[in-house]
């Protein structure tokens, strides 16, 4: 065989090689030690408990980085209602990633957005959270003007409120449980789909299972309210259920609208218990058991 030719053959079988070998994947971040007041530019896997007496926890601060709690808790000195602002897991970029853990003890444990207690103008940031635990918080989730983040197979447990989005945030939340908060999601001057709770269980909330206020905005869709103190309570806004259940809250609706405030209701089910309805229903056009109806200004529910 001349050099010549089997040069070339080397090369086809290294070439052949070469493209018959698996991929090689990237190896998950080696699990740190991360200080409290952290701020993060690359991808971590904690590898303990971050506890922070005072001060904030975590900042993200660079376009799709991951923060892998891989089972360990971010927590801060206790819920604080008020004048104290820490926070836990700060998202100063875009998507972002929480999970795999739990965030809890802060007056904040995740917020995303422009924070009227700051000066400076942010920019869009992003994040998703999922797999998680927000508990005993005063509020889980905060998302503000510019700030949008996704939940996803999340527990909301003991905080004050379980998400919240205002002025301008956009909170969606899915396959999620709220249980046993001050409230479990609400919003405040939001766009239409500002919040949006879909395939979650929201039950024994004190206050409102969920609830928007002045100019926000509330999307439910296939989700169940159960043993809330109110199941849904519109103040100056508007909201849409669909494909959802309320079940034995202390009143399923409670509503103060003017203007062209609404609550729209699709093939939804009211347990009996709960109080009547402040609004005519009719069977869900599909025939299903639901019932649907508008609530409008004129119809609106006691407080």
């Amino acid at each position: 065989m001349h050099h010549g030719t089997a040069a070339a053959t080397v090369a086809t079988l290294l070439t052949t090689a070469l493209a018959l070998a698996p991929t090689a994947t990237a190896a998950p971040p080696r699990a740190v030690v991360v200080p409290c007041g952290a701020v993060l530019t690359s991808s971590v896997r904690l590898a303990a408990d971050v506890g922070c007496p005072g001060g904030n926890g975590i900042t993200l601060a660079a376009d799709g980085i991951e923060l892998n709690l891989n089972g360990h808790a971010i927590t801060g000195p206790g819920a604080a209602p008020g004048e104290r602002r820490d926070v836990g897991v700060r998202v100063r970029a875009q998507d972002v990633v929480v999970r795999n853990g739990t965030v809890g003890g802060w007056s904040i444990g995740v917020l995303a957005g422009t924070d009227p207690y700051e000066e400076d103008e942010e920019g869009p940031v992003s994040a998703v959270v999922r797999q998680a635990r927000l508990e005993g918080n005063s509020s889980g989730v905060e998302v503000r003007r510019e700030g949008d983040v996704e939940v996803r197979s999340t527990w909301f447990v003991g905080n004050g409120l379980g998400g919240y989005a205002l002025t301008g945030g956009r909170l969606l939340v899915e396959h999620s449980t709220a249980d046993r908060n001050g409230s479990g999601f609400a919003s405040f001057e939001v766009d239409r789909d500002g919040l949006v709770v879909r395939d979650t269980a929201v039950r024994g909330n004190s206050g409102a299972g969920v609830a928007c206020g002045t100019d926000g905005h509330a999307v439910l869709e296939r989700t169940t309210l159960q043993r809330n103190g109110v199941g849904l309570d519109a103040f100056l806004c508007s909201a849409r259920v669909s494909d959802s259940a309320f079940v034995w809250n202390g009143r399923h609706t409670s509503a103060y609208l003017v203007d062209r405030d609404t609550v729209e209701v699709t093939c939804t089910t009211f347990t009996r218990d709960g109080g009547p309805l402040t609004f005519e229903t009719e069977p869900c056009a599909t025939g299903g058991a639901g019932v649907s109806g508008t609530m409008l200004p004129w119809e609106t529910a006691p407080r």
